[in-house]
């Protein structure tokens, strides 16, 4: 199976207690969403209930990316007291996440307004890994990418006029995928 070019999109991740940290740097793309959508599952599995994503190096989203974090949040809110903090915005992904309805699922807090009980995670250091996209393959990223699209759909009816088209390419090209991997 063919796999995806690196990226220098990527994630750095911790879990420290109940709390699982997710630090973003370059783009949070369709490159690192699988990365996302799998460290969410394993922190979940761990227990967690508390997610802080800073964005302090985030220089944009994309819709992949952004289902992905609203199929975390839908997962993260099942549990109780189950939140993902969204810290150290910028006006431009603060709007990206608002033009989603994303901004709904998830609390938001731009740059310098951090609550104090999250400082000392995004300062701490303590077992970080890296995450970089590109090691997936083409059919893992096309599901990452049908099931984020879904989930903005499930969060927001007014985003199924967005992604109707994008979904039936995905259906499609998933299905291709999937068929050219059994032959």
């Amino acid at each position: 199976m063919s796999t995806l070019e690196p990226s220098s999109d990527r994630l750095v991740v911790a879990i420290q207690g109940h709390t699982a940290y997710v630090h973003v740097m370059g783009r949070g793309s369709f490159k690192i969403s699988t990365g996302l959508k799998q460290f969410g599952i394993a922190a979940l599995g761990d227990g967690c209930h508390e997610v802080v994503i800073d964005m302090a190096e985030c220089t944009g989203m994309d819709s992949t990316f952004m289902g992905v974090l609203a199929g975390f949040a839908s997962r993260l809110k099942q549990k109780e007291d189950g939140q993902i903090y969204v810290v150290n915005l910028a006006s431009r992904t603060r709007n990206l996440l608002a033009t989603l309805g994303l901004d709904q699922a998830v609390q938001a807090f731009m740059v310098g307004s951090t609550p104090p009980q999250f400082q000392q995670i995004l300062s701490a250091e303590f077992g970080e890994q890296e995450i970089v996209g590109g090691d997936e393959s083409r059919q893992s990223v096309a599901r990452t990418m049908l099931e984020a699209h879904e989930s903005l759909v499930s969060l927001d009816p007014e985003n199924i006029p967005k992604f109707k088209d994008v979904l039936s390419f995905l259906r499609e090209d998933l299905c291709k995928e999937e068929s050219s991997s059994q032959s």
